[in-house]
């Protein structure tokens, strides 16, 4: 007599059933007493799924718990529901990644926003340099415990001073001459890369981080902390971040993923929609290679040095002890950019690319891959649904 499937097999019949041996399979299709079992469940994940999302009758609907989180507080009396931030989103797009479209997904959001936190840019006078990346390198999180982490309107105000203009270029050459950048081309690509290439370019803008005590305060209150001790000079200093244009190119098309939510309000300015949903994961289709060329970003203070907003940011309460040492175990920033590296999704090494470190970064599953790299004043970033020895390859032969 065969014996029953356990209650857990019978719900991954439910959620994962090619994941489950074909006698388990058949056993629970034909047997009155599993098939009452797994009614049950179905009934009661629905039940789940339309209370946390607003009656969603799909028993495999993939459900966000944040923003579900956030509708429920938000039905409270006088409780105003905080906005997403983008450790939310990108949080919430790392999650869901179980097919291989949201896998691929996934690594060219770890990637592409990497390259975003380089693209806000801008024209600074009357300051000092204290950043310019050379060097990537991993620094490996689990970003579930990023939840509690403000963004940047946390700890002040962010302004985007000139907004980047997006606009189309029909050849690697117009895009060389619209953006003022020496473009390189790749060489052979991998024969699953098909299409005509697409080009998009980013011209120069600015932005602007003011730091504010009295609004670092305020977040470390929430959390139920009180604000650790900052250098006097910190109060009122402003970061401007320069750097751009840039150049993304993209060949061939998966399936949509859909873009992220719009960015909190903290940020002032009108900056371009089209710069945010196409480097922040609103791409249409998900491309199977993109490239990225970008002029290096410099980073200016007004006062502060570089260590002293590193110290006075990795100690607010909300940052993981362990991203913070990870972080400080790197030493000078001032020419090294941490790269948040989501552990149970995917991993990084280094790699040559034509004498210059590089940064692959690799889906766990092994079905996509980026690298980023720093040449001759120029970041370079290859990412698509490839093998990390693909987009090496592509990365080298790119002249």
């Amino acid at each position: 007599m065969n014996r029953h499937p356990s209650r857990s097999v019978l719900r991954q019949i439910l959620d994962e059933p090619g994941a489950v041996p074909e006698p388990d399979r058949t056993h629970a299709a034909s047997c009155a007493t599993c098939l009452r079992h797994s009614e049950a469940m179905a009934a009661d994940a629905g039940v789940a799924v339309a209370a946390l999302t607003g009656a969603v009758s799909a028993v495999d609907a993939a459900v966000d718990p944040v923003p579900a989180l956030r509708r429920l507080r938000s039905a409270e009396t006088g409780a105003v529901p905080p906005r997403p931030t983008f450790v939310d989103r990108l949080r919430t797009r790392m999650q869901l990644a179980r097919r291989r479209s949201l896998r691929v997904g996934a690594i060219l959001a770890v990637v592409v926003a990497s390259m975003g936190t380089l693209v806000a840019t801008g024209v600074a006078s009357n300051i000092i340099q204290i950043f310019q990346p050379e060097n990537f390198v991993a620094v490996p999180i689990d970003i579930t415990s990023l939840g509690a982490l403000p963004d940047l309107t946390g700890y002040g105000s962010v302004r985007v001073l000139q907004p980047p203009r997006a606009t189309a270029a029909s050849s690697l050459a117009d895009a060389s001459s619209s953006s003022g950048l020496h473009l390189l081309a790749p060489g052979k690509l991998p024969a699953g890369v098909k299409g005509d290439p697409v080009f998009h370019v980013l011209s120069a803008g600015s932005a602007s981080f003011t730091f504010s005590t009295a609004a670092a305060s305020a977040s470390a209150g929430k959390l139920g902390k009180a604000l650790p001790a900052l250098p006097a000079n910190l109060d009122g200093s402003s970061l401007t971040l320069n750097g751009g244009p840039v150049v993304i190119e993209t060949l061939g098309s998966q399936h949509s993923l859909g873009p992220f939510p719009a960015p909190s309000s903290g940020v002032s300015g009108n900056a371009a929609d089209g710069a945010h949903h196409g480097l922040l994961g609103g791409l249409d289709g998900i491309p199977q290679l993109v490239i990225v060329q970008m002029k290096a970003p410099v980073l200016y203070s007004d006062g502060p040095t570089v260590a002293q907003y590193e110290d006075a940011l990795l100690s607010m309460p909300g940052v993981p002890p362990s991203l913070a040492s990870q972080i400080r175990a790197l030493g000078d920033l001032s020419s090294t950019l941490p790269i948040p590296i989501p552990t149970s999704l995917a991993s990084a090494h280094s790699a040559d690319i034509n004498g210059s470190p590089g940064l692959v970064i690799g889906d766990t599953t092994g079905i996509a891959s980026g690298v980023l790299w720093q040449s001759h004043g120029q970041v370079y970033a290859v990412a698509g649904s490839l093998t990390d020895r693909q987009v090496v390859a592509i990365a080298r032969s790119m002249h």
